[in-house]
């Protein structure tokens, strides 16, 4: 098992590794524990690409990686929905021409431990119960 660092590395690795489709290194960041995902779908890349373009798409392929995020997209925020459970939202911004610019959000989550971070697979959990989220802005903004 690998881990990132914080939540905005998360999202810069997971870049860099949905662009150059390293889908065996993107696997040993999933933490599968309780679910009935098999490992070799990860690995294979099955798991993270859509193979039939939809029937409604933007012409950028922004369709194509359906797991976790496409990664056109940039760290926005995250929040800890509990100890251990992280929302990571990721934000794009794409300028249609004509002064148009189409802005899109995602999240998806991670799993904090004293080892680091991991990704969760969809779909996302249900926030708990009489808990606020804590929000938490990236460094610099």
């Amino acid at each position: 098992m690998t881990y990132f660092k914080n939540p905005e590395q998360a999202v810069d690795a997971i870049s860099t590794m949905l662009s150059s489709e390293a889908w065996e290194e993107l696997s040993r960041y999933y933490d599968l524990s309780d679910t009935d995902i098999d490992p070799a779908s990860l690995i294979s890349g099955e798991f993270f690409v859509r193979r039939e373009r939809p029937e409604v798409a933007h012409p950028a392929e922004f369709w194509r990686i359906k797991e976790p995020f496409s990664p056109r997209y940039a760290y926005q925020s995250h929040y800890y929905r509990s100890d251990e459970i992280v929302d990571v939202t990721v934000h794009i911004e794409i300028d249609e021409g004509m002064g148009m610019i189409r802005r899109g959000l995602q999240s998806f989550q991670l799993r904090k431990s004293p080892d680091g971070y991991q990704l969760l697979p969809s779909p996302v959990a249900p926030p708990p119960p009489d808990e606020p989220p804590q929000y938490v802005q990236p460094s610099g903004q």
